[in-house]
């Protein structure tokens, strides 16, 4: 019976999750067409990919065909399946514009130097777009990625709808009140932050209430508004732990030594947990920054 609720839930969760992914087909991409070919991006599987290397050819383009007008909330790239060996493959500056007769094009969102893609396989890692409007074909130009001219994507994905965040409140965190108090962490506001550098309270810590027991498969670090200045206030050692009571406590995700956040003010970067269970507070524990003792974050987010 367990077994066969079970399956329920998961067919019920995968037909949820489907029911926002907008279907689309490819119109056309650079590259020939074969089995690392740009219609990868767009076959439903993880286990493909589109792989180039051709500067004579870059900027890459990629048009989707989402089969009526559409409204997009988001949209995510997939990384390839061997991209812990060749992360320097990623995109990180591109352009998204949406049309209606692929002649007119509108500019969605414009990416300049955005490093929040890691060196997961098969990972998948959503972005927002600037401007909202339907659209029926959908344009991504990529313009130059980590450290090569080779890209490799192993699927791009369009949402109607955008991944559920969480409004939690503060309870408790490291630090003194005032203007950059741990509170400014979960103000819902990117022009404040919480920063402090305190060596005798590390680990730094912050615990963010829920409101109801949620179970949160990703959550999210905003960085400072001159982190440009500032990149040693980055967290790079960090552990996220969930309760009930706030007594007992889980640890649902730890990363040692993580440099994925980048010189990038007021730029989110979203972190996946493997998290089955609901919890109301969640912890999280700043144990190493790039640099020093001083951590500075805009935002710290939940998402269900």
């Amino acid at each position: 019976m367990k077994h066969i609720s079970f399956v329920l839930m998961l067919l019920f969760a995968c037909s949820e999750i489907s029911a926002q992914t907008i279907k689309t087909t490819l119109v056309k991409g650079t590259g020939p067409n074969d089995d690392e070919g740009p219609a990868m991006v767009c076959d439903g599987s993880y286990d493909t990919k589109w792989c180039i290397d051709s500067r004579r050819q870059l900027p890459y383009m990629i048009i989707l065909d989402a089969g009526t007008e559409t409204n997009i909330a988001e949209y995510g790239f997939v990384t390839g399946d061997d991209t812990s060996s060749y992360p320097d493959r990623n995109p990180i500056t591109w352009k998204v514009s949406g049309s209606n007769d692929k002649e007119n094009w509108t500019l969605l969102d414009d990416q300049k130097n955005n490093f929040s893609m890691g060196d997961e396989d098969q990972e998948e890692y959503r972005f927002k777009p600037t401007f909202n409007g339907k659209f029926r074909y959908f344009r991504f130009e990529f313009i130059r990625m980590a450290g090569s001219t080779r890209i490799q994507l192993s699927e791009i994905n369009l949402y109607k709808t955008a991944k559920a965040a969480i409004k939690a409140t503060f309870v408790s965190g490291s630090g003194r009140d005032g203007k950059e108090s741990a509170a400014m962490a979960s103000d819902g506001l990117f022009y404040t932050k919480w920063c402090l550098d305190e060596p005798r309270e590390m680990p730094y810590n912050i615990v963010l209430d829920a409101g109801e027991q949620a179970i949160v498969s990703e959550y999210s670090f905003v960085t400072g508004d001159d982190t440009h200045n500032y990149p040693d206030r980055n967290p790079i050692t960090w552990k996220v732990s969930g309760s009930n009571d706030q007594k007992s406590w889980t640890t649902l995700d730890e990363q040692k030594f993580n440099r994925r956040l980048r010189d990038e003010n007021e730029q989110e970067y979203r972190f996946k947990t493997a998290n089955q269970n609901p919890y109301r507070y969640y912890r999280f524990e700043f144990i190493r920054m790039t640099g020093g003792t001083r951590l500075q974050l805009s935002e710290i987010k939940l998402f269900k």
